[in-house]
């Protein structure tokens, strides 16, 4: 694994050596409080921690630093000298961990030399490069103190390199050899048997033979009682002592920062800025404080997670490598039970050195730590390409589906895409099955959609496809609505039903009323939540409900206590209110499209979820994933992140999602196009204003999601300057209205914009068929030639177009082209004509001819505005809808384009008529949700 570089080159042989060799010691160091022997295991540890000392020495220094060359051979000589420290251990009973502890101390050594040998002929090779370092590996340097204020400082003050804390003591008394049992010889002599009875008789006897061990020549005497009186503090025991009540106040605001059921996620805010004030003043008391951190931790008497989490937030504030290494060291010898907290101290906390820390942390042998140190990266958004390639292949469940998680943002689009489908295709495990799809969601993968379906579909696994189902919800279609349904009724449970909430369905709103009877209170709660996130009716009540307090055992138990209930805001759940709401205002709802709160859907509506103080907590990271999901947008938020930072954040996003051009009540929009990619704008309700629908093709290339005029996406290669009338006017002065058509005498233009546009029939785009389906628009343009002459009537305009019961495409050139076009045929080998060639139509009557010379070849009035609207919805998918239409060539294109335009120009009847028909094209192709195959 290619290590993220800390300071000096990566290219130098010392700093692989270095991190191999500080892993083996660290192992070494921590596993002498398993290794039952009495040894030195003071001097030992000193040593040792000296050793890792060197090693951070040659990762942080270049390797033409002469502490670099320094720090490779001390660390080999520390591992040296304490290997044989090992060997004269005399202990068969610890045999085997004292021969594996060797093994490593002698391997790591053998590297250092071998490195130092190298990096001896790279500073040989270039002796006049050679610079001076230092071995204590000198903190940086101090700066300014700078108050924390909605989000943790990084603090630097002088002070010396902090070594950590670490154990070891054995974890069980080493077993101590057995003392000779006392022998009583007899006496020998009147003289000896009077001695032994003096001794007898004053209990000197007594005492020599049940002394357990007796004292040894030389030992030292007993210690002296305590004084009666305390001793006065020296000012770096009261700075510690100060320490730690600031440690203590950092671990109770873990708990503290945590919204309960009664808070909001803005509530937070105060605690976390009593944190960090807490941080704050713990940095404050300077550098000889540091050492109590991981005293504070070692001191606990039973696993504790805030503990963790103060040790590695407060660590973490502090500017430098060594103190983030220290707070992992001190990580290493933590209970599995307080890895949740190391995983939140080090995700808030905002030394860089930690994204580097858990970097090197994956490479870890255990696979806790791994999955910890990629917990850490996910949270941070700093998970390196290197990282995540070189665990690819790890298959411990809790790697693996951390892995597929951060592929979601590293490694190249389509590398990562095939590693997660492979996934998909071989894993059993549900966890990581599921963070792979939602990873291929989160990347755009469109056919992540179907895996979810047949997934559901499939009956081999139950919990997978139970799980499945929430997901589909937040990704899928309106042909889902079946499949859902069908699953809830099969076995509904409170998050399926929250999560149809999200789909939105309006058809959706009867089955989810239907379990507001439901025996279950979380099904018929979920239900209730569901139907006001769809219909926004507001149906709200105050209940009181019973408020779930923890008692001490000995008053649990003595019973008469009366439990406290609180009011609290609930949507309503009488199934009899929902049926009258949903009888008197369910059919103002439109059944055709994504509805939240009774309105059609746009990705806003989950920002404002997301912005809420009414938003539960609980429900905030679910509302994330559809964020990201929904608009394909990558962001550094997280619900978890401090509040000021999250209002940041959010406040990003508002503007980013706001600059994507949706179009209102769409199922999908991520999967419809790159994240990148801004979609563009549904034509105005209006003809004539400034913001006039764009008909020519979108731009292929847009890469900046700022809101964009659609006239001026225009660019190369289909435009080489702004398109002129009817999408701009190239002089308003001329033009005479805002529209680009001059008003003739005989009308007025503003007429024409009264007369509604959008037909009243219920089913969009088709209109029912007046005439014969074959009948091209052509051949049913009014007989004036000038739209706005008093003989010309609107309504057969309007009615003249026979929009066709399928997808358009383009259509094979009739042999006589002067007779009517067909709409449908299949897509042309080729034009007969070329563009801007006359064709036999050509002789029609001018007012006759809604088609320009030499492009209903091609493309006919309708099919060229179906074309446009297509483009509109699916800027993703340009190329691939060209090539349907037979416009392979960028020639082809930009004829088609430019005839039309020019067209339009002069005929306001032909523009008038392609606006009517883009309309309603562009509302069938939104509800249809895919290009026409």
């Amino acid at each position: 694994m290619t290590r993220v570089q800390r300071g000096g080159p990566a290219d130098s042989p010392g700093v692989a050596a270095a991190l191999a060799a500080r892993s083996a010691i660290e192992d070494v160091l921590l596993s002498l409080a398993e290794i039952p022997a009495d040894l030195d295991r003071a001097t030992l540890r000193d040593q040792l921690l000296r050793a890792i000392q060197c090693a951070y020495t040659v990762i942080d220094s270049p390797v033409i630093a002469l502490a670099h060359l320094d720090g490779l051979t001390e660390a080999a000589a520390i591992a040296d000298e304490s290997r044989g420290r090992l060997q004269a251990v005399d202990a068969p009973i610890a045999a085997d961990a004292l021969r594996v502890a060797m093994a490593r101390l002698e391997g790591a050594a053998a590297e250092l030399r071998r490195a130092a040998a190298a990096v001896t002929r790279i500073q040989l090779a270039r002796r006049d490069e050679l610079v001076h370092g230092d071995l204590r590996r000198a903190p940086p340097p101090a700066r300014p103190f700078r108050a924390s204020v909605g989000v943790p400082e990084l603090h630097a003050f002088a002070r010396a390199p902090l070594v950590p804390h670490v154990v070891v003591d054995p974890a069980e008394p080493p077993p101590r050899p057995a003392l000779p049992q006392p022998t009583l010889q007899p006496p020998g002599s009147l003289e000896e048997l009077a001695a032994f009875a003096e001794a007898g008789a004053s209990g000197e006897l007594t005492k020599r033979l049940m002394s357990p061990d007796p004292p040894r020549p030389g030992a030292a005497p007993d210690e002296p009682a305590p004084p009666v009186y305390q001793p006065a503090v020296d000012e770096v025991a009261l700075l510690r002592r100060l320490a730690r009540g600031f440690l203590e106040d950092v671990a109770n605001h873990r708990t503290l920062r945590t919204p309960n059921s009664l808070e909001t996620w803005l509530d937070q805010g105060p605690f976390e800025q009593h944190l960090l004030d807490a941080i704050d003043a713990f940095a404050a008391l300077g550098g000889s404080v540091l050492p109590s951190v991981s005293l504070y931790h070692a001191e606990a008497k039973s696993p504790d997670p805030e503990r963790a989490f103060a040790v590695a937030l407060t660590l973490g504030c502090i500017e430098g490598g060594d103190t983030v290494a220290a707070a992992v060291m001190t990580l290493k010898q933590s209970p599995p039970e307080e890895l949740p907290g190391w995983m939140e101290g080090f995700s808030l906390a905002p030394s860089p050195a930690v994204d580097v820390a858990m970097a090197d942390l994956c490479a870890s042998r255990r696979p806790e730590l791994t999955a910890l140190a990629l917990d850490v990266l996910h949270a941070r958004g700093s998970t390196p390409d290197e990282v995540a390639t070189a665990l690819l292949e790890r298959e411990e469940p809790e790697i693996a589906v951390r892995v597929a998680r951060a592929l979601a943002s590293t490694l190249p689009r389509q590398d990562a895409i095939e590693h997660l489908e492979r996934v998909c295709g071989s894993t059993e495990d549900d966890h990581v099955f599921l963070a792979a799809v939602e990873s291929l969601l989160r990347r755009g993968h469109a056919p992540a959609v179907d895996l979810l379906r047949r997934t559901i579909d499939a009956s081999a696994s139950a919990e997978r496809s139970r799980r499945a189902l929430p997901l589909l919800c937040l990704v899928g279609r309106a042909s889902d609505l079946d499949r859902l349904l069908a699953a809830a009724s099969a076995a509904p449970t409170a998050h399926l039903l929250r999560s149809l909430g999200r789909f939105g369905h309006v058809k959706s709103v009867g089955p989810l009323s239907s379990f507001l009877k439901h025996e279950d209170a979380e099904i018929v709660a979920a239900a209730a939540e569901a139907l006001d996130r769809i219909t926004g009716a507001g149906l709200r009540e105050t209940v009181e409900e019973p408020w779930a307090i923890e008692l001490p055992p000995e008053a649990a138990e003595a019973g008469g206590i009366p439990v406290p209930t609180r009011k609290v805001e609930r949507v309503v759940a009488d199934p009899e209110r929902w049926s009258a709401w949903l009888r008197d205002k369910g059919p103002r709802l439109d059944a055709g499209l994504k509805v939240r709160g009774g309105a059609a859907f746009t990705p806003l509506q989950i920002l404002d979820e997301l912005e809420s103080r009414a938003t539960p907590p609980a429900a905030r990271e679910e509302t994330t994933l559809e964020l990201a999901l929904v608009t394909g947008l990558r962001s550094r938020f997280s619900p978890h992140d401090w509040v000021a930072r999250q209002r940041q954040h959010l406040s990003e996003l508002r503007a980013r999602v706001a600059a994507h051009r949706v179009t209102p009540g769409a199922w999908s929009h991520c999967l419809e196009r790159e994240p990148e990619r801004p979609a563009s704008p549904l034509p105005p309700r209006r003809i004539g204003s400034a913001s006039d629908p764009v008909p020519p093709f979108p731009d292929q290339t847009p890469t900046s999601t700022a809101p964009v005029d659609l006239g001026k996406t225009m660019a190369p290669p289909l435009l080489q300057a702004p398109p002129a009338l009817p999408f701009h006017t190239t002089d308003p002065k001329e033009s005479g209205a805002a529209g680009g058509v001059k008003p003739s005498s005989s009308a007025s233009f503003g007429r024409t914009v009264s007369i509604p546009v959008i037909p009243a029939a219920p089913v969009l785009p088709f209109r029912p068929a007046q005439s014969s389906p074959e009948q091209d628009i052509s051949n049913t343009a009014p007989a004036s030639r000038h739209p706005l002459d008093a003989s010309t009537s609107l309504t057969m305009t309007r009615s003249a177009p026979i929009m066709p019961t399928g997808p358009v495409t383009p259509f094979r050139p009739p042999a006589d082209s002067s007779g009517p076009t067909p709409l449908f045929s299949p897509p042309p080998a080729g034009p007969v004509h070329s563009f801007g060639a006359p064709s036999a139509s050509a002789s029609a009557p001018p007012s006759r001819q809604l088609n320009p010379p030499g492009t209903e070849t091609i493309l006919s009035l309708a099919q060229y505005a179906s074309l446009c609207a297509e483009l509109a919805v699916f800027p993703w998918a340009t190329e691939v809808i060209f090539q349907r239409y037979g416009l392979h060539s960028q020639q082809a294109r930009t004829a088609v384009d430019s005839a039309w335009k020019e067209r339009f120009g002069r005929d306001t009847v032909a523009y008038s008529a392609w606006q009517d028909m883009y309309r309603r094209y562009h509302d069938y192709w939104t509800k249809r949700g895919t290009p026409a195959k």
